[in-house]
């Protein structure tokens, strides 16, 4: 009998660790620099879904909630001043509500705390039913955006082709940053070097962001004077922004080498920016197969395009 009974619980548990551990696969869309989903809410609920590795909270559209949510979970009405601040730019999108409470997404039970605002102000999220930050989802998430596919739950196991990164986790911004180098060439070969703190954010729109309220980028661009691009009648930026486009001919960040892409710098706004010299955003992680792995700090990328390799790549044993 008590044979039977430690077997029985030895299946309990291996299933119930398959349940929690079986991977989902979810279609992706890269948008105007922003990466979108399909997902099913609540086994029935259709939920247009824009992605962040660099934001804090789940934000659900007022709208959406008003239609599918309201009287289904549990809401507290959000303090009258209760805004989000729009992450390295000006301006915020008023609270009306706070959610905290467990829904099914994509066939998985997630415990989500949520604040609820109208997207119609705002032009990034405004067709869009939730903003949801990685960070929230369930065990390891795959993304490749040159595919476009997404893979939540995934398992631990990857190939030799990718290559570890051992990152740091904000929790001011649920998101992961590295610490490193960024070396910019010109068509002779001559660098230009800045080091710091580079926030990984799959909702920012370019390769990579620089932020010029920090005194070493402000040196940074003077000095890559010669790589800027000069003719800018085909826009007007705000000169608030302060905005410099940098085309070099090849950059270097940390062990990978890329091409074909370029560099904004500009003033980025709020709290949160001033920890970053930079981002690192969507234009260079579509070069690759990304694993996230927030539990021990850690992303892993593998090629899918040939403007990108690897510098130097050194195996990792224990693969």
């Amino acid at each position: 009998m008590n044979i039977r009974i430690i077997f029985l619980g030895l299946c309990f548990i291996f299933c119930h660790y398959k349940m929690i551990a079986q991977e989902v696969k979810l279609s992706l869309e890269f948008k105007s620099g922003h990466l979108f989903s399909e997902w099913l809410l609540n086994d029935t609920i259709p939920t247009r879904v824009m992605l962040e590795t660099g934001f804090p909270k789940v934000v659900i559209n007022e709208k959406f909630v008003n239609k599918y949510l309201k009287g289904k979970v549990k809401m507290e009405k959000a303090p009258e001043n209760t805004q989000i601040a729009l992450w390295g730019r000006k301006g915020s999108n008023k609270v009306s509500y706070f959610i905290k409470d467990t829904l099914v997404i994509n066939g998985k039970e997630i415990m989500i705390d949520a604040l609820v605002s109208d997207f119609s102000s705002n032009k990034s999220w405004k067709n869009r039913d939730i903003v949801f930050p990685l960070r929230d989802l369930p065990g390891i998430t795959e993304v490749n955006i040159k595919d476009q596919y997404m893979i939540i739950d995934r398992s631990l196991k990857y190939s030799s082709d990718y290559l570890e990164f051992n990152v740091e986790y904000d929790e001011g911004t649920k998101g992961l940053y590295l610490e490193t180098s960024l070396n910019i060439f010109d068509s002779l070969q001559t660098k230009e070097i800045l080091k710091g703190r580079f926030l990984l954010d799959l909702g920012a729109p370019n390769a990579i962001f620089l932020n010029r309220t920090n005194s070493k980028v402000e040196n940074f661009v003077n000095q890559s004077d010669r790589m800027i691009l000069k003719d800018t009648t085909r826009f007007k930026p705000n000169p608030r922004m302060n905005l410099s486009i940098i085309m070099p001919n090849k950059i270097n960040i940390d062990k990978i080498s890329l091409k074909g892409e370029y560099i904004v710098a500009l003033n980025l706004f709020g709290k949160q920016s001033e920890k970053y010299i930079g981002i690192i955003g969507n234009h260079f992680f579509k070069n690759f197969t990304i694993i996230f792995d927030y539990e021990r700090n850690k992303i892993c990328l593998k090629p899918t395009t040939d403007n990108v390799f690897f510098l130097n790549k050194i195996e990792n044993p224990n693969r």
